[in-house]
Parts: C-alpha cells; sequence; structure tokens
C-alpha cells in the first residue's frame, strides 16, 4: 500500500502519492494527466527496492492549481518538482517522467545534475517542437473539427504501440479524454515550447532516453539527436510500444529495474 499526502508550496496544495521505502524515484506523468499514470508501475517498482514517489502538477489531478494557473512552461514544473523534493528532503533520487513529464525531468537534470542519482526520460527529446505550431499557443476548439473529446480519445489511442492489449488502450484513451483543455492545452504549448537543446550538456548525472518505436508524436531520430548532447546518455528504442510506456508494459518495472541498472554501472 501507499500513502499520500498535501505539500503546500506557495500557499498552493499539490498532491504527493509515495510506495515503498527504497532508493527513491520522482515519476512524473504526461500532459493533462496525473499520478494515476503509475497506478501499476510505482507498486511494482517499490517492490524491486525503490521509493516511488509520484506527483500531480499543479492543476492536474488532485493537486491545486498554480497560483498564475494556466501554465505553458515545463521549466516551471521542473522548478516546482525540485520544491517537492526539497520539501520532502529526498536525497539523490531518480527522475523518472513521460511525455511533458519527459522533458520536465531533462529540464530538472540540467539544473540540479549534482543532486541526481540518474534520470530516465520517456517518449521526449529536448528540441523544440515542430511544423510551426510551438510558437503559438495550442486552439481549445475548431468549430470545423471533432470535439475535444473525441480528438483527445482516438488521438492517444492511436499513439498506443501495437502490442499493447486492446483493453489497456481503451483505458489510456478514456483517461485523456475526461482531461480538462484548459490545462491540457496550455501543457501541450508547453511541449512544443520548451527548447534546452543548448542546456543538455549540462546534464552529467547517468541518463536514459526511453522512446516507443510505434510513438508517431516522437521521432526515434529526435531522441538520438539529443542522447547525443548528453554525455554518457543512452537510448532504449522499445519495439511495438507507443507513448506510455508505463502503462503499456505490464512488465515495466523489469524494464525500469534494467535502466538503473545500467545507469548505476556509470
Amino acid at each position: 500500500m501507499g500513502s499520500a499526502d498535501y505539500l503546500d508550496i506557495d500557499g498552493r496544495l499539490g498532491f504527493v502519492e509515495t510506495y515503498g521505502s527504497g532508493r527513491p524515484v520522482l515519476c512524473v506523468h504526461t500532459a493533462g494527466q496525473h499520478g494515476f499514470q503509475y497506478r501499476y508501475a510505482a507498486r511494482a517498482i517499490a517492490e524491486r527496492g525503490f521509493q516511488a514517489i509520484v506527483v500531480d502538477l499543479p492543476g492536474h489531478g488532485r493537486s491545486e492549481p498554480a497560483a498564475d494557473s494556466p501554465v505553458s512552461d515545463l521549466s516551471w514544473y521542473g522548478d516546482w518538482c525540485i520544491r517537492v523534493l526539497r520539501e520532502l528532503a529526498v536525497d539523490r533520487p531518480y527522475l523518472l517522467g513521460c511525455s511533458i513529464g519527459g522533458k520536465i525531468v531533462l529540464d530538472m537534470a540540467t539544473k540540479v545534475p549534482g543532486e541526481l542519482s540518474g534520470v530516465v526520460a520517456m517518449a521526449a527529446y529536448g528540441q523544440r517542437g515542430g511544423k510551426g505550431r510551438s510558437a503559438r499557443p495550442w486552439g481549445l476548439e475548431d468549430s470545423g473539427s471533432p470535439s475535444n473529446r473525441e480528438r483527445s480519445f482516438y488521438g492517444h489511442a492511436a499513439l498506443v504501440g501495437r502490442l499493447c492489449p486492446p483493453e489497456v488502450t481503451q483505458m489510456i484513451a478514456e483517461m485523456h479524454a475526461r482531461e480538462d483543455w484548459q490545462i491540457t492545452v496550455p501543457d501541450q504549448t508547453g511541449w512544443g515550447r520548451q527548447d534546452i537543446w543548448d542546456d543538455l550538456p549540462k546534464i552529467t548525472c547517468p541518463t536514459y532516453l526511453v522512446v516507443g518505436e510505434d510513438d508517431f508524436g516522437v521521432p526515434v531520430a529526435r531522441v538520438r539527436a539529443t542522447a547525443a548532447r548528453i554525455p554518457g546518455a543512452r537510448v532504449d528504442a522499445l519495439p511495438g510500444v507507443g507513448h506510455y510506456p508505463m502503462e503499456e508494459l505490464a512488465d515495466f518495472a523489469d524494464h525500469f529495474e534494467r535502466w538503473i541498472a545500467e545507469l548505476d554501472e556509470r
């Protein structure tokens, strides 16, 4: 069983769940989502000798919104996560994040590399988003398009890898369809705008970049280019996996344990 608590950070309450009591791992979710995405992975990671610390970013899940909500700056989320770790007095954690969570943990690693044991960034890269839309906010609605719920459901279902069981794909899509788009759209804007390319060489802690080969939203080439900028970084391209490894892979904790073992070799 896990424990849960609220942290008061700058007068706003942030929700944090903790599983296990071993080496600490901060788990950061994707755009518009919350710690629910680690509901199985966190427990399994804890069973392998780690302490999984799962956050709901401000405005997500059970956390109160930021004072200047909505947030479209992933670096701000990175600073908030650093505050969480310091409030909890966590010593040399590993960072684990997916999608915007992956970009957030990379951002954190550029700022406090000496305070970290290692980073596993999934479905993320260090360059600014492409196709011109990164310079402006995403639109909430287009009268000529399907509803946001439909776009979210089918769009996220398409991001899941071909080896994922259908019932898991259905659950992933259903949870994304329930998102508050006043939060999700700024998250996606932050994804497109973030550019830490020049700061990547500052990451001196062991780093693993993980990408699903079926993830059409995150080109493997961009992930490898990002890894090439980080001293000693490794890449794992997962066949048949899409954008959500921690939900798609029933044996995700086994993969995570292997990644950490390889990072520890450094």
